[in-house]
């Protein structure tokens, strides 16, 4: 059989940093970062850091991303979200009060983004695989059998005694889309406690920055374009934001028979939505607006920006629909380049 086009791309590399040297007179005193990358949460992290203790705030910044992990990689056996997993129908799990947190988290933005953002989706994402069945695609009678197992509705969590069940057997949860963003907001949170005052975060594309530049000047970041993975789509400086996070169907996917299948799957249909190419939020970590992107991307424009409306007014996006089209909204306007 011939072999089809299918890629598994990096996230860490749709968003493209434009860290430019100080361009003060004594920019070429400013002082040397301390920058590391991993790869954790099945993406590459990348974190540059300024100013003494930065090699310490970054190892401590990368043990949340660590710590996360072990708490919410539905891939490790021995984390807890897989125990919930295996004990789906039979019994609750004990958990840290930590992972109690997120997955409410979780929950209020499913009340508010019309359940497109649902953490029960791993019979879904099981069922596809995406990365790691090759060019599967599975049948429509395969999607409606997975499709009851898929309400993030019927999630119990129990704060008084923090535990966690799923109460049908076949059930899972799958915190792909919430739990990067979630360690990285613990990562900035470490790495302030000890003093870091200049500082960025990329971990795939849910990017954090620490105040400015050591020069003074805003952080400024480039949107990788979603059909060309070497050009910069839009460009922005953090000036009055801190989070910039990105989804788009272009991270992983294959192409088969001409149609694109992305790894985001709207749970409440099993397939991946058609409409954009990648939805960028850009908000500051004090407003509570983290964890929206691919609920947006799930939405669509015009769906997206009203519930963005209604329940985060504080919260930017740019949204590239798959023609090409550059949509931002109001808040934005004036403020990001549009390079292509």
């Amino acid at each position: 059989m011939r072999r089809r086009n299918l890629f598994i791309l990096m996230p860490a590399a749709f968003i493209l940093m434009f860290i430019t040297a100080a361009c003060s007179p004594g920019g070429i005193f400013a002082p040397k970062p301390y920058k590391e990358t991993q790869f954790l949460m099945d993406t590459i992290i990348e974190i540059t850091a300024y100013g003494s203790g930065s090699e310490a705030a970054v190892e401590a910044a990368f043990g949340e991303f660590k710590r996360i992990q072990g708490l919410a990689d539905h891939f490790d056996p021995n984390s807890q979200v897989s125990k919930i997993n295996a004990m789906a129908g039979k019994a609750p799990v004990q958990v840290d009060p930590e992972l109690i947190s997120l997955l409410k988290l979780a929950q209020s933005r499913s009340e508010k983004l019309d359940g497109a953002l649902d953490v029960t989706v791993g019979p879904l994402t099981q069922l596809w695989g995406i990365g790691h069945k090759g060019e599967f695609v599975p049948t429509q009678a395969e999607i409606d059998k997975m499709l009851p197992l898929v309400n993030y509705r019927l999630l119990q969590i129990d704060e008084t005694n923090n535990t966690v069940f799923l109460p049908q057997e076949g059930m899972s949860i799958d915190l792909g889309a919430v739990a990067k963003g979630f360690a990285n907001r613990k990562a900035v949170e470490v790495m302030k406690a000890r003093g870091i005052k200049s500082a960025l975060l990329n971990a795939g594309g849910d990017v954090r920055v620490i105040g400015t530049k050591p020069d003074g000047q805003p952080w400024r970041i480039g949107v990788q374009h979603p059909r060309n993975s070497d050009g910069v789509i839009a460009k922005i400086s953090m000036t009055g934001w801190d989070v910039l996070e990105t989804s788009g169907d272009y991270q992983r996917y294959f192409i088969k028979d001409g149609v694109r299948y992305s790894h985001i799957l709207d749970a409440r249909t099993g397939r991946q939505p058609g409409e954009l190419a990648s939805v960028t939020m850009v908000t500051n970590s004090a407003d509570e607006n983290h964890i929206l992107s691919t609920a947006i991307f799930i939405l669509g424009a015009e769906r997206g920006q009203q519930l963005l409306r209604h329940y985060f007014p504080e919260a930017e996006a740019i949204l590239v629909t798959v023609d090409g089209r550059v949509i931002l909204t109001p808040g934005l306007e004036g403020k990001v380049e549009v390079t292509q």
